[in-house]
């Protein structure tokens, strides 16, 4: 007999239930679709390496703009910059001053100060950019990067480069100033292999230098042993010599004076406004030192020589000369070179001497320019009979 009434009823209407209750559970059980995100605001990371230099009067802020947002996605141009400057670190407003167009990568701009702000006493300047989407939105504001207001040092006039034996002599007009020098070289031309004939002796090859470098000129430690953010400036000394400038290289050089001070424990500098190239070829025309400490010591079957090595990097060799002496003291028709190649070692022996005769020996330098010293005090010996 069938069952009716409301249990009936019940147990039909539960049945579906725990099918549709299963059936959930099983596909809750695959896989969680998480929590819904809201839709993206498309605001650019903020910025986290913002610099500033000062020079002249002006600050150069260097950044690089992010190519991602917020949420990872990539950022969608038009992108702006907002730059804002906080004078003397007071406060907490920073003061829009200037909004450029930027694009994801490296980026710049550049705040030229009022009157207000080229003058001293100097003072903190503060900075920060923030990276604005379409819509005119960010994420906030970047890290700070910190410039000084005040005078900037007088530009560097009259630059002048002149190859010397040593290096490179390097002048400009000097200033009453307690702002050191900073030189900058760069390389435009490498040197081209020296060419030589006859066999020569080897030679260590120049070391390398880097393809721009700084020098600094008018600075010096307050102690010795002090780091290098102890260094003072002394008094402007109108020029310095560039002692790894290599011979046979072209050069680039410019210069700016810099005024290094510290303001709100922050170490830094005001740079004047930098020089005109000058551009100078470091041709090799200058000799040798000439040999110094000639001697000659007679023998049965020679005259043997022996003088003073010479420490120049480029020295290819030395030239060995003789003279005969009359039997009056004077000197007999020209000096004959003994050498036809150059000789590497500071000595020489004289095999083609004649018994009985007096010589008179000097000695020449030669680099590997080709360029030879004048040649060194003389030195007479006979040589023995045998």
């Amino acid at each position: 007999m069938k069952s009716s009434g409301p249990s009936a009823t019940r147990r039909r209407s539960i049945g579906p239930l725990l099918v549709l209750s299963s059936a959930v559970l099983a596909v809750s059980g695959c896989a969680s679709p998480g929590p819904a995100r809201p839709p993206s605001l498309f605001l650019p990371r903020t910025v986290t390496d913002l610099a500033a230099v000062r020079t002249g009067d002006s600050v150069t802020l260097h950044w690089t703009t992010p190519e991602k947002t917020t949420d990872g996605l990539k950022v969608k141009p038009p992108l702006t910059a907002e730059i804002c400057r906080q004078p003397d670190g007071h406060g907490s407003t920073c003061t829009p001053i200037e909004h450029v167009t930027v694009h994801p990568g490296a980026s710049e701009a550049t705040d030229q100060l009022p009157s207000s702000l080229t003058s001293d006493p100097p003072a903190l300047l503060i900075y920060r950019v923030r990276i604005l989407n379409a819509t005119g939105h960010s994420a906030g504001l970047s890290t700070a990067a910190f410039a000084a207001s005040g005078a900037a040092p007088p530009p560097i006039e009259h630059l002048s480069v002149t190859p010397v034996r040593n290096g490179a002599m390097i002048e400009w007009q000097p200033q009453p100033t307690s702002a050191f020098i900073d030189l900058d070289r760069t390389q435009i031309q490498t040197a081209a292999p020296q060419k030589r004939s006859g066999k020569q002796p080897s030679q260590l090859a120049a070391p390398s230098s880097p393809a721009e470098i700084h020098l600094q000129a008018g600075r010096q430690a307050s102690q010795a042993g002090t780091s290098k953010s102890a260094e003072q400036p002394t008094a402007d000394p109108g020029g310095t010599i560039d002692p790894i400038a290599q011979r046979n290289m072209t050069y680039r050089y410019t210069a700016q004076r810099v005024r290094s001070l510290t303001l709100g424990g922050h170490a830094l500098e005001i740079r004047s406004v930098l020089s005109p190239a000058i551009t100078t070829a470091m041709r090799d025309t200058f000799p040798p030192a000439t040999p110094a400490g000639l001697a000659a010591v007679p023998g049965t079957a020679s005259i043997d020589l022996s003088w003073e090595p010479n420490t120049e990097p480029d020295l290819a060799g030395y030239i060995v000369y003789r003279q005969a002496v009359a039997a009056d003291g004077t000197l007999a028709g020209a000096p004959t070179r003994l050498t036809p190649s150059l000789i590497s070692a500071p000595a020489f022996s004289d095999v083609t001497a004649q018994p009985g005769q007096t010589y008179s020996y000097r000695v020449a330098a030669v680099d590997s320019a080709g360029n030879q010293s004048p040649t060194s005090g003389e030195a007479r010996e006979s040589r023995r009979n045998q």
